[in-house]
C-alpha cells in the first residue's frame, strides 16, 4: 500500500506558484519543494518536467462574475459594474500573467488547449454569451458581441497594466474609468 499524500497538488501548486510570481521561471524546483515541505521527488511523480509545473501553477484563478454577467440590471450601470469587476480580477492576476506570458514556449493557443477550463477561457466565454444576450433582449445595438467582448476585456485589462507600470500612481480613479466606459456604451447602445 502506498503512503498518503501530505502534501495536496493544490497546495504544491499554491508553493509553485508563489515562488513563480516572484522569480519567474528561473524559481528552482529545490526553492518549491521547500516551500511546499515536500522533496524535489514529489514535484517529479506528480509533474514530468519543471514546465509542467509551470504551466499547472500558473493558471489564473476563477473570476467570479457569473451572478454579474447574469444581472436582472442593464445598460451602462450594468457594463460599469462589470468592468470594476474585471479590473479588480485583473488586479489580482496580473502578477501570475505576467511570469507566465514571459515564458520562452507560452502560447496562448496552446496553453488555451491544454487547459480548455482555463478560468481566463471561461471568462471570455461568459463575456460573449453575455453580448449576445443583451444583444438579443434588445439592450445593446448591432454591432458584433465578440467585439464588444475584446474591447471591454481589453480595456479591464489594459487599466491594471498601466497601474502595475505606475500610470496615475499606481491606480486609476473610478471616474476616468466610468468615462472610458461611457465612451464603450455610446458605441452599443441601441439606437433610438
Amino acid at each position: 500500500m502506498g503512503r498518503k499524500k501530505t502534501v495536496s497538488d493544490e497546495d504544491l501548486l499554491d508553493a509553485a506558484r508563489q515562488a513563480f510570481v516572484e522569480r519567474g521561471f528561473a524559481a528552482s524546483t529545490k526553492e518549491i519543494a521547500r516551500r511546499a515541505g515536500v522533496s524535489e521527488g514529489v514535484i517529479f511523480q506528480r509533474f514530468a518536467t519543471k514546465e509542467d509545473l509551470f504551466f499547472a501553477a500558473m493558471i489564473p484563478p476563477t473570476a467570479d462574475l457569473d451572478q454579474l454577467l447574469r444581472s436582472r440590471s442593464h445598460g451602462r450601470a450594468l457594463l460599469e459594474k462589470i468592468a470594476f469587476a474585471m479590473i479588480d480580477y485583473f488586479r489580482e492576476t496580473l502578477p501570475v500573467m505576467l511570469p507566465l506570458m514571459s515564458h520562452p514556449s507560452f502560447s496562448f493557443e496552446e496553453f488555451a488547449r491544454r487547459h480548455p477550463g482555463s478560468p481566463m477561457l471561461l471568462l471570455r466565454r461568459q463575456l460573449m454569451e453575455f453580448f449576445v444576450r443583451e444583444q438579443q433582449a434588445g439592450r445593446i445595438g448591432p454591432g458584433d458581441p465578440g467585439a464588444a467582448a475584446l474591447v471591454l476585456w481589453s480595456i479591464t485589462h489594459a487599466i491594471p497594466f498601466f497601474e502595475r507600470l505606475g500610470a496615475h500612481d499606481g491606480k486609476f480613479e473610478d471616474e476616468i474609468v466610468r468615462a472610458t466606459i461611457r465612451c464603450f456604451w455610446d458605441g452599443l447602445a441601441p439606437k433610438a
